[in-house]
């Protein structure tokens, strides 16, 4: 296995952006991608620091992607584009440097809390670009959330991010699939002692509705924490491979 560490200057954030991916050693060209996205607080190691993401990688033959977040919450805003550069100009710069396919049945998205919240919107807007999405403990509902005493970001980091009502409607992922109707395969875990367990059941029946056999949930003994993703993320890899 190949453990890369990637740091460049982006145009879209003037500042040097870090990525942390893991590369399969048996020379193919057009590996499958997986781009794992992590929550508040954490960075393109989370991943790394939790998990065995090599073995992972090794396991399934496909590259592994970690971008930083910067506790942006994969959205634009006044001081960070985070999304349209994440689009615009990550991808397609991360797509030139690893030997990964471009297909959109090749590469796929999963995140943790505020990086599920991220991989669902990410997918739901560029279903051209992704098959399969994954969220564990996903951020669904981000006024729920901003309102949440157990929630950890302070609100008036949320409203520097999320600073109108409008601003808040338009990034709610309900919304944004409605807005969308995008087709693809989604998959979300929640703990049943997770903080934001009710807000999860109720975007599932959403979902269900929507999507139908399209969409899977899965309910988990845990709360919020490494502890409840690192024992799922086997599960969520053997159902991208189906």
């Amino acid at each position: 296995m190949t453990l890369i560490n990637l740091s460049y200057k982006t145009d879209y954030l003037h500042t040097y952006f870090k990525t942390t991916a893991v590369v399969p050693d048996t020379g193919k060209k057009n590996y499958k991608a997986v781009w794992l996205l992590h929550g508040y607080t954490g960075d393109d190691s989370a991943w790394i620091r939790h998990t065995n993401i090599e073995a992972l990688s090794k396991e399934h033959n496909w590259v592994i992607i970690m971008p930083e977040a910067r506790n942006a919450f994969y959205s634009d805003s006044d001081f960070i584009p985070y999304y349209t550069f994440f689009i615009n100009e990550y991808i397609p710069k991360i797509q030139s440097l690893l030997p990964i396919s471009t297909d959109k049945k090749d590469n796929y998205i999963v995140g943790s809390s505020m990086g599920g919240y991220g991989a669902l919107k990410i997918a739901f807007k560029n279903p051209d670009k992704f098959s399969k999405v994954a969220g564990l403990s996903p951020v669904v509902d981000i006024e729920k959330f901003r309102n949440n005493p157990k929630a950890p970001m302070e609100k008036n980091t949320f409203d520097t991010i999320f600073d109108s009502s409008q601003k808040v409607f338009d990034n709610q992922l309900v919304n944004i699939f409605n807005r969308q109707h995008p087709k693809l395969k989604v998959l979300t875990i929640c703990g049943d002692d997770d903080y934001m367990h009710e807000d999860n059941v109720m975007f599932k029946n959403f979902l269900t509705v929507h999507l139908k056999d399209d969409f899977k949930y899965m309910a988990v003994d845990g709360d919020h924490s490494w502890t409840t993703w690192v024992g799922n993320i086997e599960n969520v890899m053997n159902w991208l491979e189906k």
